[in-house]
């Protein structure tokens, strides 16, 4: 009896994570277009937020980017009041960067919205895919 071989095609599998990734982007976007944050603003905030302050090394590792770069989106965040600059104590020549109580509003507001919109599109599922999919995410990434 000839057993089924079932396959799995990996760039499909590539294709609906792209997918997933642009839905959930464009939802994130248009519902948080009012506070005027881009993506990259919104991990900022996130690592700041972890680590109670970064250094603009920490952060251009984290978001594995140049130091320029990094600074040109902290300038923006400074200029909008989300963070703040501050020398290390230690080092005058390292600066580290904190969030302001604005930006901790802000952050607080996009993890809201964030965890509506997820919420959201998981309503498409059962309990049961729910629970599968976070195994499944979890196994991946463990």
């Amino acid at each position: 009896m000839k057993q089924s071989k079932e396959t799995f095609d990996i760039q499909e599998f590539q294709d609906l994570l792209y997918l997933f990734k642009k839905t959930f982007s464009a939802l994130y976007k248009k519902e948080t277009s009012g506070l005027h944050c881009s993506a990259s603003h919104m991990e900022i905030m996130h690592y700041i937020a972890e680590h109670d302050s970064a250094s603009m090394k920490d952060l251009a590792g984290y978001l594995r980017i140049t130091p320029p770069s990094v600074t040109t989106l902290i300038d923006a965040m400074v200029e909008n009041g989300l963070v703040r600059r501050e020398a290390a104590a230690a080092d005058r020549r390292t600066v580290r960067v904190s969030l302001t109580p604005k930006a901790t509003s802000t952050y607080k507001q996009l993890q809201k919205k964030k965890t509506i919109l997820l919420a959201k599109l998981l309503k498409k599922i059962s309990t049961e895919q729910k629970e599968q999919l976070s195994a499944i995410i979890k196994a991946l990434v463990q």
